[in-house]
């Protein structure tokens, strides 16, 4: 099996939490050593943790017993420390987004690349039994041809949630609202399933919060294969309701609402009925501290793998740049009035 893999987290938010458990609960992952620009956060973290913390992230990149950093630092923060730990020679776990432009998002691909290091972009959903399902269903072409494929994240988020922090509700910072950051788990499944998005044509508007982005969206979406859908994302509508996929074909339909399988009406087959009992990603649609932490367990000892044995991360660069390419081209349309083609020139 050889050593464990040393993993060092750098900011120590709410994010940092998830990955913290996935790598304690993880055979062959060990938590070396953590890091945030606020001394009192890295001390907490580190002193709970009984590991080495620092303000300095650099420090986790001299450290010879650190294979992994984890990237948990704001949307739009990104980038240098990415740059930095690939040129270390440190390979990167970075949390959605990857970055809040396309050109940030190839800069931290091709840094990764030059240096030869594996780089795993965190979409944890992709991991649930009943996604997992439901896309297998699909390339299987259980539901034949698909017609209708919609996200709806209908959550709710407080003013003082975008108070807490003051990258929060920035396009300079956090790179958008209700879509960037907490849509965008449910985009990304979206494309997973169907593939390749057409065209997007799109309106958004800040309605209730005072901030900067947008905390409602709506979309239509034509995808390659020539299906339709529907985009809708707010962080305004309380309580908050569980995310929600729901794909239609000629032979069937299907609807998730956070990983459990509500509607499985299939010809010739039956419903997985023991997929996605118990999934705590519906707590989210309230409160992001209550998320769920299965999936990035997931992700943390598929990561273990890939520095042991050399391959890729299933959500490498390219992967984790799909969805963020998909949120720009909504907000160019919702900005422009326009139906905006993909890919994004």
């Amino acid at each position: 099996m050889g050593r464990d893999v040393g993993f060092g987290v750098v900011g120590c938010g709410v994010v940092a939490g998830y990955h913290i458990h996935g790598i304690l609960e993880t055979p062959g992952a060990r938590l070396a050593a953590v890091s945030d620009v606020v001394e009192g956060r890295a001390r907490e973290f580190g002193e709970r943790h009984r590991v080495a913390w620092t303000t300095d992230y650099h420090d986790l990149l001299k450290r010879e017993d650190i294979d992994v950093i984890n990237v948990c630092t704001p949307n739009g923060m990104r980038l240098p420390l990415a740059e930095e730990a690939a040129r270390a020679g440190k390979h990167l776990v970075v949390e959605k987004p990857i970055a809040i432009s396309l050109k940030e998002a190839d800069r931290i691909i091709e840094a990764c690349e030059k240096a030869g290091v594996h780089l795993m972009c965190v979409f944890q959903l992709r991991y649930g039994r009943a996604a997992m399902a439901l896309r297998r269903a699909i390339q299987e072409g259980r539901l034949g041809r698909i017609v209708l494929a919609d996200a709806t994240i209908k959550w709710f988020r407080p003013q003082a949630y975008y108070e807490s922090a003051a990258w929060r509700g920035t396009w300079a910072q956090e790179g958008g609202g209700a879509l960037m950051t907490q849509g965008i788990h449910t985009v990304d499944l979206l494309q997973w399933m169907m593939g390749p998005v057409r065209d997007v044509s799109a309106r958004m508007a800040t309605l209730v919060h005072r901030i900067e982005v947008e905390d409602t969206v709506v979309a239509a979406l034509t995808y390659a294969t020539g299906a339709m859908g529907v985009i809708e994302a707010t962080t305004a509508a309380h309580p908050g309701l569980p995310a929600k996929i729901e794909i239609c074909g000629d032979r069937g339909t299907v609807a998730l609402e956070a990983d459990q399988i509500t509607t499985w009406q299939v010809e010739g087959m039956e419903r997985p009925v023991d997929i996605g009992e118990g999934s705590e990603v519906g707590k989210a649609a309230s409160d992001s501290k209550t998320f769920g932490a299965e999936g990035h367990r997931a992700q943390i000892a598929e990561m273990v793998e890939v520095v042991r044995a050399g391959k890729r991360p299933t959500i490498d660069g390219p992967e984790g740049r799909k969805a963020v390419e998909l949120v720009l081209a909504l907000y160019e349309s919702a900005r422009t009035g326009r139906t905006v083609e993909l890919p994004l020139r």
